[in-house]
């Protein structure tokens, strides 16, 4: 009935049809302006000119390239929803690089639409998919502070992308930047960088989260991203990710620092051989100074190991956050050379005060495993429960008070013993109960008959929220050196119910053996 009402309403008013048919044909117009588009993009095999949205008529470069002038790419304004898929294998070079997702005005995706810069591995050049690579030739690229990419707008996902030959030449700068909401930095590949000899040795950084401009970075997430110094000429300045809401299941290796900054959750990263600054900086492996937002730290899961240098700090969780409330778990730190003070995980410092919870974390450490702070005030308060710790000393005091909620397991580093003992030297295992560097899982129990087998407290009562993972199978990220992506392994969870659990981040009876490394693997040379 409606219909016919207005069916004879156009058909007796012609003037109002042509008006109707205008606004119908105006309102199609704007829908199919402002649809998620998939653009294809290619170096090698496009051009700006084509019209980019087929695998045969690929741009040349994603809209906000310093190296798109003209062209249909060039005066492309990004819409949610839209994906700028990158040509495998393919490289683009310093005279295209970096990407500003504002360049005249923010690109902004949505939270359920956002923009992605991504990858289909169905569409590649050679024998087989690789990442596509951005080599910057020892240059910084040419936008703002030396960025590389330029997320200052909101909802976008950089992913999969190889970063190569950046060169500090001046004061620090990083490769990506975020700086908008709920933007996803993840499973990119970033090495192979270098400083000239006049410039600053420190401050530069792979990735980081502007928390003072833009959005902030709320809801944004930093993960599965490889950051690998070891192919760099320069291990002195480089730092892997500055500041984060959420950072997880990275790599980070060969830099002078791991992470450093705010965040609220930092979980499943593996960090290891970090370097110290010719300046004397830092050489921090996990340097959490405040919390991102609110007053709750989520630190546990993580393998943070091999640090190559003996000064400052190791791990520390530091806020001067009078509320603070930070929980430590299933964490494995070992053989890193002894620190100024602490080289286990650290509670306070800096005039911070906080509550802070460690449990089942194995730390085997040439000082200390918990503890830290600064004299003479006691600032910190920390609760350790259900920990491993190899050390002369469980928990230092200076600042900081420490309260056993039972469960230790303490075990002293022998005379005779370095950081690393193996089975066959009867002084170390007695000492570490043939816990090894060596075995599958660092420190991990090997027999039923370990000493921290069923000897911790059970804390399920515990297990709820982020706290969940305290019971669940305990993931750790390792690395695939091969094709430079993260590899998750998991070990076995908690018992439910009243069962004892082990001591330590490890829980003995593993669910059969790790996983077996990939088969058929051809190594890529860049």
């Amino acid at each position: 009935m409606v219909s016919s009402k207005i069916s004879t309403w156009i058909r007796f008013r012609p003037a109002v049809l042509g008006i109707a048919l205008l606004l119908v044909v105006t309102f199609l117009g704007l829908g199919n302006a402002s649809a998620a588009t998939t653009h294809y993009i290619s170096k090698s095999l496009g051009s700006d000119s084509n019209n980019g949205t087929s695998k045969s008529t690929p741009w040349a470069h994603v809209p906000g390239m310093i190296g798109c002038s003209s062209g249909a790419a060039c005066t492309y304004t990004p819409q949610p929803g839209d994906n700028f898929i990158l040509y495998g294998g393919d490289t683009w070079v310093a005279a295209d690089l970096g990407i500003n997702t504002c360049p005249s005005g923010c690109w902004n995706g949505t939270s359920g639409s956002p923009i992605s810069i991504t990858v289909d591995k169905t569409w590649y050049t050679g024998g087989s998919w690789t990442r596509p690579i951005f080599n910057l030739q020892n240059s910084t690229g040419t936008l703002t502070g030396g960025a590389v990419i330029w997320l200052y707008s909101d909802y976008w996902v950089f992913d999969n992308i190889e970063i190569t030959g950046y060169q500090q030449t001046n004061g620090g700068a990083t490769i990506i930047v975020t700086l908008g909401a709920g933007n996803q930095v993840q499973n990119n590949y970033i090495h192979g960088w270098s400083r000239t000899a006049g410039s600053s040795a420190n401050n530069s950084y792979a990735i980081s989260t502007n928390v003072s401009s833009g959005s902030g970075g709320a809801g944004s997430a930093i993960h599965d991203n490889v950051i690998d110094g070891s192919d760099s000429p320069n291990l002195d300045f480089m730092g892997g990710i500055l500041h984060g809401v959420s950072v997880y299941n990275n790599v980070i290796r060969y830099v002078y620092n791991g992470f450093n900054g705010v965040v609220n959750d930092f979980h499943g990263n593996l960090v290891e051989y970090n370097y110290i600054a010719t300046s004397g900086d830092h050489c921090n492996m996990v340097f959490p100074q405040n919390v991102y937002s609110g007053t709750t730290l989520w630190l546990y899961n993580n393998v943070v190991r091999d640090k190559q240098c003996g000064t400052t700090v190791f791990t520390l969780a530091n806020a001067n956050n009078t509320n603070l409330v930070a929980y430590q778990y299933n964490n494995v730190l070992y053989d890193n050379q002894a620190a100024s003070g602490n080289d286990g995980l650290g509670s306070g410092g800096h005039n911070a005060t906080g509550l802070y919870y460690d449990y089942n974390n194995t730390v085997v450490s040439t000082t200390n495993c918990f503890g830290n702070g600064e004299a003479p005030a006691t600032k910190s308060t920390t609760n350790f429960e259900n920990n491993h710790c190899v050390a002369p000393t469980v928990c230092v005091s200076t600042g900081t008070t420490c309260k056993n909620l039972g469960g230790n397991l303490q075990q002293a580093i022998g005379t005779t013993c370095g950081q690393s003992p193996t089975q066959t030297d009867a002084n170390c295992s007695a000492n570490f109960d043939q816990y090894t560097a060596s075995a599958t899982y660092a420190y991990s129990p090997v027999a039923s008959t370990n000493t921290t087998v069923g000897a911790g407290n059970n804390l399920t009562s515990l297990c709820s929220g982020n706290l969940a993972a305290l019971c669940n199978d305990t993931t750790y990220a390792t690395y695939d050196s091969v094709n430079h992506v993260v590899v998750m392994r998991a070990t076995v969870g908690r018992p439910g119910g009243s069962a004892a659990w082990n001591i330590g981040a490890y829980q003995y009876a593993q669910q059969g053996p790790p996983p077996n490394p990939p088969t058929a693997l051809t190594a890529v040379v860049h």
